[in-house]
């Protein structure tokens, strides 16, 4: 009798759920683009508007990165589901996101990656001998 239900096969519905899993996996790469142009937009003189949005870049791929197996929470106790591969892309896709957000602070002149932010690091250093140059005044030698 039809009971007007679907029925799908285990192996089409493993399918199903590997799909659902790998489209999670894939999400942080679909916001990657947005994320860079929204930057981009933001310009790199260092204002409230573009802290803040270079602020949020760096925040949310480390909150994702830390939550990964939240995201992932619904398909832990599927049997056959492999997580591991779309934990792994999850996360190198955060890392990709976060590596946005780090250049753009290289662009505004937050990090430092120049060597004249690291002269205050430098030892002083201390001569043994001095010179100097007489200086002839109108009395002569002084």
């Amino acid at each position: 009798a039809d009971d007007g239900s679907v029925h799908m096969s285990p192996e089409k519905q493993l399918a199903a759920k590997q799909r659902q899993v790998m489209n999670i996996a894939y999400g942080p790469g679909k916001n990657l683009l947005s994320t860079a142009f929204m930057l981009w937009m933001s310009g790199s003189s260092i204002q409230i508007f573009s802290i803040m949005m270079t602020g949020m870049a760096l925040i949310n791929p480390l909150k994702a990165i830390f939550s990964v197996n939240d995201a992932f929470k619904a398909f832990d106790r599927e049997e056959g589901v492999d997580l591991k591969l779309p934990k792994l892309i999850f996360v190198g896709l955060q890392v990709l996101s976060l590596a946005v957000g780090l250049y753009k602070c290289s662009t505004m002149g937050l990090l430092p990656l120049t060597s004249a932010d690291w002269v205050g690091y430098l030892p002083d250093v201390y001569f043994k001998e001095t010179s100097f140059v007489p200086f002839q005044g109108a009395n002569g030698l002084i």
